[in-house]
């Protein structure tokens, strides 16, 4: 009895000194997952006037030597794609948004649940394509409620500039810029391509890059026509050859600046 007994303890003993080890292995090599976490990515939009900051209600010279003081600037940002090194692209599904100088924080597009991946440009329409402008009523960014559609038959506004110039012969001096067009010979979106210039944007697990694009707002008025504000149309409310002036005018006022992989 007492060697039965003996036997009993001597395995009791073995076993726990078996599980003591088995417990400290598993505290020295503790498995510790990484959560997967799709990476965000901020766009921001840096408004300048030149070399200097815009703002709304300060006054610029533009490239005719016409003063002006804007008041309103805002646009849309469509349709945006990331490309790789290989020229293949990422599509971002979804991606409409409106830029509004007076909401600062619409001049910062965070963009999350993204793919993973390297990329050394962007692809993006200044505008809203033809497809959203005959698709009937809309939400969030393309809501009409947001003061930036005409009708179904004209369509989306892509960039609105209004404000006052001492240029203007008509009484209130008032400039009204409503550009838009999507169809025929008023094709008025513009596809805007930026390389990063050498520079890699990273789209990793758990990261938040930012990208920073400088818009230039005086490039409206010049390249390739320089607009004399006191001969050129101070209200354009609808699609047309002046309006088309101005959006080929648009085409540039993105430069690419920056990037922070964070």
């Amino acid at each position: 009895m007492k060697k039965f007994n003996l036997l009993v303890v001597l395995v009791f003993s073995f076993g726990s000194l078996f599980i003591a080890g088995c417990d400290k292995d598993d505290d020295d090599n503790p498995v510790n997952p990484v959560p997967v976490v799709a990476p965000i990515l901020t766009i921001e939009m840096d408004h300048l006037a030149g070399t200097q900051k815009f703002y709304l209600d300060s006054t610029y010279t533009n490239a005719n030597g016409d003063e002006f003081t804007p008041d309103l600037f805002k646009y849309y940002i469509s349709n945006i794609r990331l490309i790789r090194n290989d020229n293949s692209e990422y599509a971002i599904p979804e991606s409409y948004f409106l830029v509004n100088h007076a909401a600062p924080g619409s001049m910062k597009i965070m963009i999350d649940s993204l793919a993973q991946g390297a990329f050394t440009s962007v692809k993006f329409l200044l505008g809203v394509d033809s497809t959203r402008n005959v698709s009937g009523a809309q939400t969030g960014a393309l809501d009409p409620v947001n003061g930036m559609f005409w009708t179904w038959n004209t369509g989306y506004i892509f960039l609105k500039l209004e404000g006052t110039s001492p240029e203007i012969p008509t009484s209130a001096q008032t400039f009204t810029y409503h550009i838009g067009g999507f169809s025929g010979q008023n094709i008025n979106y513009k596809q805007v391509t930026l390389d990063f210039d050498g520079d890699v944007l990273l789209l990793a697990n758990n990261k938040n890059p930012e990208l920073h694009i400088v818009v230039d707002v005086l490039e409206i008025f010049k390249n390739p026509t320089t607009i004399d504000m006191s001969t050129f149309s101070s209200t354009i409310m609808s699609p047309g050859p002046n309006a088309t002036i101005i959006a080929d005018n648009y085409a540039d006022i993105f430069k690419y600046d920056h990037i922070h992989n964070d």
